[in-house]
């Protein structure tokens, strides 16, 4: 008896440290600012990639010719291909779509409820007709919403060889293609159904295989999803081990990669409306823009990303006083150790990037310390 309750003890003892730690650790982040997001990118060169671009000429780059995991941010492609398709006429972007039609890539518990609170939102706007909602709100989904389930609707209504046209046609050298990425979250049970392995050596599969072929079977899994047994598949590989951190990690690493100075590059060609043709500036600028509620900017968009390992930005704007920015920051961090005030903290960082001159100065002057 005695030693059931010592062992109890011990328990409630560990479980009170542990509960105090994390008390602890929620006070220091919470009191963390744009300041510790710049020590981080200063003493972490392996994890995070900065491009800034200031009326036309390059303001800041550290480490942004180096590769990196794009996650959501990606979807700046398809949204090209979107308004290119619109503006010649291949899609029309006033179409009704069938909310049933994206709930067959629609993956409960997947994407932070991101999918959810774009359908709450299309509804309370009154935008649903008849069960039905049209392709330029699919898009602005994917866009402002980050909808998973809109992405690959998009990625099977327009082609993925047509997206993936646009890396070479906008000089993009270091992009990867794109590819399902949302359907590739089931990489690990389709492996173990196809291939008749367990979970531990699946992980081990994934690791080994190159691009082209996860980028494969991420299609075929797209492919079924798309068909009348989809929804029975999402049903049976939505399960707890396939959020296991170590697959989901891997599965991070595998996403399409480019580059924070090809990103503030595409932000540049959309905020100056570059695109050719010019009738898909306009397309394109209704997904990227966002509403400014602040007196130091007149003009700003953005698209984000976020996995459990990785966090991207890619953002433009113009200030009171003319001047024009555009900035792509990457962040990738397997341990996780920094995630979560990262995420809380970069939009001060960015705020004060792109409205404080002396703050801009300070993370040129040392961000080019670190190359030295």
């Amino acid at each position: 008896m005695k030693i059931i309750l010592l062992i109890v003890a011990m328990i409630l003892i560990f479980a009170f440290i542990c509960i105090l730690f994390l008390f602890i650790a929620k006070g220091q982040n919470n009191r963390k600012t744009e300041m510790d997001v710049l020590s981080f990118l200063k003493e972490n060169p392996s994890k995070a990639s900065l491009y800034m671009i200031k009326n036309g000429m390059e303001k800041i780059s550290y480490n942004s010719e180096v590769k990196m995991p794009l996650a959501s941010t990606a979807k700046v492609i398809i949204a090209i291909e979107f308004a290119l398709q619109v503006a010649a006429k291949i899609l029309d972007e006033r179409e009704l779509v069938p909310l049933v039609e994206l709930n067959k890539f629609y993956i409960p518990g997947s994407d932070g409820n991101a999918h959810n609170n774009w359908i709450s939102s299309i509804r309370s706007n009154h935008k649903e007709v008849r069960g039905k909602i049209t392709l330029l709100d699919i898009a602005h989904g994917m866009l402002a919403y980050s909808s998973n389930a809109n992405t690959e609707f998009l990625m099977a209504k327009m082609g993925l060889d047509k997206i993936n046209e646009n890396i070479m046609k906008l000089s993009l050298s270091s992009h990867d293609k794109i590819f399902p990425f949302s359907s590739a979250g089931f990489m690990s049970p389709y492996i173990q159904e196809t291939e008749n392995i367990g979970f531990t050596e699946t992980i081990q599969r994934i690791s080994e295989m190159s691009y082209e072929e996860y980028m494969k079977k991420s299609i075929e899994i797209h492919q079924i999803l798309n068909r009348d047994q989809g929804k029975e598949c999402i049903q049976k590989w939505n399960t707890r081990k396939n959020y296991a951190r170590k697959l989901q990690v891997l599965e991070s690493c595998k996403l399409p990669r480019s580059t924070t100075k090809e990103y503030a590059y595409l932000m540049k060609l959309i905020h100056k409306e570059e695109l050719v043709p010019p009738t898909a500036n306009s397309y394109l600028k209704q997904l990227i823009q966002r509403q400014v509620d602040d007196s130091k900017l007149i003009e700003f968009g953005n698209k984000g990303g976020s996995t459990i390992s990785v966090l991207t930005e890619a953002l433009y704007c113009t200030d009171l006083e003319g001047n024009d920015i555009q900035l792509a920051l990457f962040i990738q961090d397997d341990s996780g150790m920094d995630h979560i005030w990262l995420k809380q903290k970069l939009d001060l960082f960015f705020y004060k990037i792109l409205t404080d001159i002396e703050f801009q100065e300070e993370v040129s002057r040392k961000l080019s310390d670190n190359k030295e």
